[in-house]
């Protein structure tokens, strides 16, 4: 299916980007601030994150663009590893998450 000229879409699309940038600043502060290895997790699923959204952006702005660009064969092997790379930053970003639940509820019960 391909992507619809909506500005609905488009700016669904962007939000993600705004979403993923968010995400990279929230987590930075977080490993400034405590120097879990959790945060270096979370921080490179946002960077993939924010090249996914960014890619997303571009593919529903112009829907044959990666065709133009890379020739049909290039767009087979691009659009695979684009969507094989989207479970690899959700898998990140889980470890990430349960590492940092393992250290609050650590932290919670020895503080009692």
């Amino acid at each position: 299916m391909l992507a619809m000229d909506e500005p609905v879409t488009l700016l669904s699309a962007a939000s993600f980007v705004v979403f993923a940038l968010y995400s990279i600043v929230l987590y930075a502060y977080g490993l400034i601030r405590t120097g879990l290895i959790a945060f270096v997790l979370l921080l490179v699923s946002g960077v993939i994150g924010v090249a996914v959204s960014l890619t997303n952006v571009a593919l529903v702005y112009d829907r044959y663009l990666g065709i133009r660009l890379l020739g049909r064969s290039g767009w087979m092997i691009f659009y695979y590893a684009f969507v094989c790379i989207q479970p690899i930053e959700g898998l990140l970003s889980v470890i990430g998450a349960t590492l940092l639940v393992f250290w609050i509820t650590r932290k919670g019960l020895t503080n009692r």
